[in-house]
C-alpha cells in the first residue's frame, strides 16, 4: 500500500489523540479525594464502608500501635448514655465542717500557766491543750472533799447506830437521826461532784482528788475530739475569765464550701445534687449539696448553699476560694462522651476514634453539653471508642499530616 501524505496526518492526529487521552487519565486518578458528605443521620447503623463516608472524617488517619498511645497517656472511653445535666456556676469559700469542729471555752476563771497546743498542731480526743491556775476551782474542790469526808463519817455513824438500834442498846430516834444525816452528806456529796463536773473535770479526775489534795486549782484543758487547731486565744501568765474561747478545734478530713446561688438558680438546686470544685493551682475536688438555701440574702438576692468536700488529704483548708459547678440534674443523652474528647480540627468539631491503625479524627455535631459531657447528635455510634485524655497530640498529629498533605499537592 502506498502511504500518502494524507495517511500520515491522520496517524499523527491518532497519536495526538492517544497522548491527550494519557494525559486526562493521569489527572483524574492523582486528584484530591472530596471531602466525605456530612449527610445522613449519626444513629444510622450503615455498613463498614459507607461508615467513613456517611460520618466524615476531620484529616487523614493518625497511625499509633498500643505503646504509644500507653505513653501518650491517651485515655479511652466508649460512646454511650450518659447524664447531660445542666450546669449552674457558683463561685464558694472553704470553710469548717461545724458537724466536726469545736470551740473549747473555760468554764471557769483563772491564769494560764501552760500552753500546750499551738496554731495548725494536730491533736488527739483528750489532749491537754492549755493548763489554768484557778481559785474558783480550788475552792469547789476543797467543798467537795469535805463532803467526800462527811459522807463516809455519816455512812459510819449510820452503820453504828443500825447496829445498836437493832440490839435495842440505843434508841430509835437515834437510828433515824442518824439515818437523816447520811442521805443529806449524800446529797451534797452528789452536788459538789456535779459542780466539778460543770466546771470541766472528767470523772478520772474527781476519783483522784483525794490522793492528790495539793493541786486543787490546777486545771487541765483538753481536747475532745481529733483535729487541728484552727484557733488560740490563750497566752501563758494571761487571766481569762470563765466562758472565754481559748481554742478552736477541726476535724479537717471533710470541709464545706459556701456557695451563693441566686434566685433565678435557687429553685434547680436541691440536697445530694453533685458540685465540681476547682481551686488555685488547678486542684480539683467533687462533692455533694447538703443544704440548698432556706432564705436568700435581702443585700445579695443569692442564697447560701452548703456543700461537703471529702479532704483526708488534707489540700483543702478553711479560707480557700474555689469556682465549679452544681450539677442540677437533666435528661439522659444516647451518646455521650466527655467533654474533654472534643477539638476543633479545621473549624469543625472532632473526636478521635479508636481503629486498628491508630486513631481517626472524626466530625461530629453536639447537643447539650456541660463541664463534664457533651451529646453527640451526629457521628459516632454507641460503643465506639474515643481518645479523652491528651488529645491535644492528637490534634497536633492530625494537623500536621493535613499540612503534608497539602504540601505535597
Amino acid at each position: 500500500m502506498k502511504i500518502t501524505k494524507k495517511h500520515v496526518l491522520i496517524g499523527v492526529s491518532a497519536i495526538a489523540l492517544l497522548l491527550a487521552g494519557g494525559v486526562a487519565v493521569t489527572n483524574f486518578t492523582t486528584a484530591p479525594k472530596p471531602a466525605a458528605s456530612k449527610a445522613g443521620d449519626g444513629h444510622d447503623h450503615g455498613a463498614g464502608e459507607e461508615h467513613g463516608h456517611e460520618h466524615g472524617e476531620g484529616g487523614g488517619a493518625i497511625h499509633m500501635d498500643a505503646a504509644t498511645i500507653a505513653r501518650s497517656k491517651i485515655t479511652l472511653v466508649e460512646a454511650g448514655p450518659a447524664p447531660v445535666s445542666r450546669d449552674i456556676r457558683v463561685m464558694g469559700t472553704v470553710v469548717a465542717d461545724a458537724d466536726r469542729m469545736v470551740h473549747v471555752t473555760l468554764r471557769v476563771s483563772g491564769i494560764v500557766t501552760e500552753v500546750h497546743k499551738r496554731l495548725g498542731e494536730p491533736v488527739s480526743p483528750g489532749d491537754v491543750l492549755l493548763v489554768l491556775d484557778s481559785r474558783d476551782l480550788a475552792d469547789a474542790k476543797a467543798e467537795y472533799l469535805s463532803a467526800l469526808r462527811q459522807n463516809a463519817l455519816a455512812a459510819t455513824t449510820l452503820s453504828r447506830e443500825e447496829g445498836l438500834w437493832r440490839k435495842q442498846v440505843s434508841a430509835e430516834q437515834d437510828y433515824l437521826a442518824a439515818r437523816a444525816a447520811a442521805e443529806t452528806a449524800a446529797i451534797t456529796l452528789a452536788a459538789t461532784r456535779q459542780r466539778l463536773t460543770v466546771l470541766g473535770l472528767s470523772a478520772t479526775e474527781i476519783a483522784g482528788l483525794d490522793k492528790q489534795p495539793f493541786s486543787l486549782g490546777r486545771l487541765e484543758v483538753r481536747s475532745p475530739i481529733a483535729g487541728r487547731v484552727i484557733g488560740r486565744e490563750a497566752v501563758r501568765g494571761e487571766l481569762l475569765a470563765a466562758e472565754k474561747e481559748v481554742f478552736s478545734v477541726a476535724d479537717l478530713s471533710s470541709v464545706w464550701i459556701e456557695l451563693p446561688v441566686y434566685a433565678a438558680d435557687l429553685p434547680a438546686v436541691k440536697e445530694g445534687q453533685s458540685v465540681s470544685l476547682t481551686g488555685q493551682g488547678g486542684r480539683m475536688a467533687e462533692g455533694r449539696v447538703i443544704a440548698a438555701g432556706a432564705t436568700l440574702d435581702p443585700q445579695t438576692g443569692a442564697a447560701r448553699v452548703v456543700a461537703a468536700l471529702d479532704n483526708k488529704d488534707g489540700v483543702w483548708r478553711p479560707g480557700d476560694f474555689g469556682s465549679g459547678t452544681i450539677q442540677a440534674g437533666g435528661e439522659s443523652a444516647d451518646i455521650a462522651v466527655p467533654s474533654s474528647a472534643l477539638q476543633v480540627l479545621n473549624g469543625d468539631t472532632v473526636v478521635f476514634v479508636r481503629n486498628a491503625e491508630g486513631f481517626e479524627p472524626r466530625v461530629v455535631e453536639v447537643g447539650r453539653r456541660n463541664s463534664r459531657f457533651a451529646e453527640i447528635t451526629f457521628g459516632l455510634f454507641p460503643g465506639e471508642q474515643v481518645a479523652t485524655g491528651n488529645t491535644f497530640l492528637l490534634k497536633a498529629e492530625a494537623s500536621r499530616g493535613e499540612a503534608a498533605h497539602s504540601h505535597a499537592h
